[in-house]
C-alpha cells in the first residue's frame, strides 16, 4: 500500500493498477512461458520487453500497451485473443 499524495489520508493498493484483462492478460502470459520453461530474461531477448516489466505485467502491476501484448503473446505462440478472453482457457 502507498499513501496518495494528494489526500495523504487515502491508501492505494498497487494490485488494483491494472483492469483484470490486463491481470488476466499477465496470468496467462506467466503460465504459458512456464509451461514452455522460458524465463523473463528469454522473453526479454524474444521481445525487447524488459524482464523487470515482463515481471509487473505477470503479476497485475503494469499496463502494457497493444504493441507490448501483441509481442509477449507471440513470443510463447499464441494470439492476443487467445489470451485476453475470458472463458477462453
Amino acid at each position: 500500500m502507498v499513501k496518495s499524495p494528494a489526500l495523504m489520508t487515502e491508501t492505494i493498493d498497487l494490485n488494483d493498477c491494472s483492469s483484470p484483462t490486463v491481470r488476466l492478460f499477465g496470468k496467462r502470459m506467466k503460465q504459458r512461458r512456464r509451461e514452455l520453461q522460458l524465463t523473463q530474461v528469454q522473453i526479454f531477448e524474444r521481445t525487447g520487453v524488459a524482464s523487470t516489466y515482463l515481471s509487473m505485467i505477470e503479476n497485475g502491476r503494469a499496463n502494457p500497451t497493444i504493441d507490448t501484448i501483441e509481442k509477449l503473446a507471440g513470443s510463447v505462440g499464441l494470439e492476443v485473443w487467445a489470451m485476453l478472453r475470458p472463458d477462453h482457457p
